[in-house]
């Protein structure tokens, strides 16, 4: 029988088959663990209400931390924890995405109190053209992701003037994230970044992107947040998850399971390793846990 009491996973990479949708078998087995006395989570560098949107999809009702740790939310909505960036901190971050003879192929969105916000089609539309171009299954597959999310859904907001947005209409600003298929202009923008914006964390989630948030704004956080709501010691925790801007939740939770597609420095660190995100990964090692193979 299983001794954990709260289990949190990620979501791109982790529990989503791929990038758009959980499978109903996973959510079948989380209702099984729930069942048995196991709270499950998400912790997601995704913004709430797509988060929630996909887990409502499948019918599960679960608290999410979201935006890497910049927000953390019951079940029901409600906001236990937020912590968001600075406007002159935002504002700096938005000066060095605009030295367009750097960053010229680098396109980015923002998350804010107002909503999911980019800001200029022709970068995004450049980026989208450098995916489809590239051809690998990895760019195929983002190249379908954002053509839903700007062309289909648009569930993105776009606006002229970020600067002006970000003083006077944005609220909280909880998050950046920079794509590039040029993955050595993520490491020099990561680098730049962090060199002159003091009051930021930035991680990844992937070789093509680049997430930046307030210091305090990560999953470690974010979980020990909900830990502590719950009442439950970290030691009884369980996380999963596949790239960077997860390690901070492996260093405080009791147990770290390692996707089989996860980032080489996640695997290290982990207790265990599941199988990939498309052979149903997720599920497989809460079962694991539920019957107490993985003590």
């Amino acid at each position: 029988m299983a001794t954990y009491k709260l289990f949190v996973s990620d979501m791109d990479g982790t529990i989503l088959h791929n990038h758009t949708r959980i499978a109903k078998e996973t959510a079948e087995v989380v209702r099984e663990a729930e069942a048995q006395g196991i709270r499950f989570a998400i912790a997601t560098g995704r913004n709430y209400f797509n988060a929630k949107e996909i887990l409502d999809e499948v019918g599960l009702s679960c608290p999410i931390v979201s935006s890497n740790g910049g927000r953390v939310l019951t079940e029901t909505g409600e906001v236990l924890h937020e912590i968001d960036l600075t406007t002159e901190d935002a504002l700096k971050v938005v000066s060095v995405l605009h030295q367009d003879h750097k960053y010229a192929d680098v396109f980015y969105e923002m998350y804010s109190e107002a909503g999911l916000v980019a800001s200029r089609m022709d970068l995004i539309e450049a980026a989208m053209e450098n995916l489809k171009q590239n051809g690998d299954d990895r760019s195929l597959e983002m190249y379908e992701f954002f053509r839903k999310r700007y062309y289909v859904n648009e569930d993105v907001k776009l606006v002229e003037d970020i600067e002006h947005f970000i003083q006077h209409e944005a609220g909280r600003v909880y998050k950046f994230i920079a794509f590039s298929s040029h993955f050595e202009k993520m490491s020099a923008l990561w680098a730049e970044i962090d060199e002159q914006v003091d009051g930021v964390y930035v991680t990844s989630s992937g070789d093509d992107n680049i997430e930046v948030m307030a210091n305090g704004a990560d999953k470690g956080h974010g979980v020990t947040k909900l830990a502590e709501h719950f009442g439950v010691d970290l030691s009884d925790v369980v996380v999963i998850g596949d790239n960077l801007n997860d390690v901070p939740m492996f260093e405080v939770a009791g147990k770290g399971i390692a996707m089989a597609n996860s980032h080489e420095e996640l695997i290290k660190i982990s207790d265990h390793v599941t199988e990939r995100h498309d052979e149903y990964g997720v599920a497989k090692a809460l079962k694991r846990v539920m019957n107490g193979e993985w003590k």
